[in-house]
């Protein structure tokens, strides 16, 4: 009977852990899935989403944004202005970067794009967050990390918040292709409207976001967390309609 209780017991441990690591395995579906289906059903070169759009992305973050954030909006801004004018700055430089990467792509290594493989370049973006941000702690070494800290430790008691943040990630795939596409849209008519739209929306998504974490909201709270994502998605959508417009007017 014993021997029996602690197999129970064991299988009960085991399905709590695996129950736990179910919002990490579906944002990580959530990356990989859409890919997929743009690679194997609408016939996206593999080279195109899981190459330049990738390496585009990984260009505009990594070699550009977080070295600007972490030196000068860390190390200069954050003791020179308020938080709102803080946010402001950082939704610009991850506006910028980002965009500013995809911009250089357009440019000079994707200049000729349909439809569906412009989904596919803003696509990627969005696959690269979605498979990563489980795995990664976006403020350590920031001002934000003991609040961002806090707040995960909090939400890990709390699987409705992760699943929100799956949530989150599908909702993210609105932005960085309606972004994109604004800006390729904007290289390839020589018009800067498309690219200005761009550029302010995405900065908008960001800088509320950075805004949210100085102001240490409580992402932990299903409501708190409804009422970011419902402006998240609201931009998100925003971003996809002007593209839309731009694209097929």
């Amino acid at each position: 009977m014993f021997q029996n209780a602690g197999a129970l017991s064991a299988m009960k441990e085991y399905a709590s852990k695996i129950t736990q690591r179910l919002p990490m395995m579906a944002s990580v579906l959530v990356g990989v899935l859409p890919c997929f289906i743009l690679i194997k059903w609408f016939g996206v070169p593999r080279r195109l989403v899981v190459g330049f759009g990738i390496l585009a992305y990984i260009l505009g973050v990594t070699a550009i944004k977080m070295p600007v954030y972490h030196f000068v909006v860390v190390k200069f801004l954050h003791q020179r202005l308020s938080n709102i004018w803080l946010a402001i700055a950082q939704g610009i430089l991850s506006a910028v970067a980002e965009l500013g990467a995809a911009f250089i792509f357009f440019l000079f290594v994707v200049p000729k794009l349909t439809f569906i493989q412009l989904i596919g370049f803003g696509a990627a973006a969005g696959a690269v967050e979605a498979i990563m941000l489980p795995f990664i702690k976006p403020f350590k070494g920031t001002p934000l990390e003991e609040h961002a800290t806090a707040v995960n430790e909090r939400a890990a008691s709390k699987n409705l918040i992760e699943w929100l943040g799956v949530l989150e990630r599908m909702l993210a795939y609105l932005p960085h292709i309606g972004a994109r596409g604004l800006v390729y849209v904007g290289v390839a008519a020589q018009n800067v409207l498309p690219i200005l739209i761009a550029v302010a929306t995405f900065a908008a998504i960001d800088g509320r976001a950075y805004y949210a974490h100085l102001q240490k909201w409580a992402f932990d709270d299903p409501r708190v967390l409804g009422r970011f994502y419902l402006y998240f998605g609201a931009v998100g959508c925003l971003q996809m309609i002007c593209f839309l417009l731009f694209y097929f007017t």
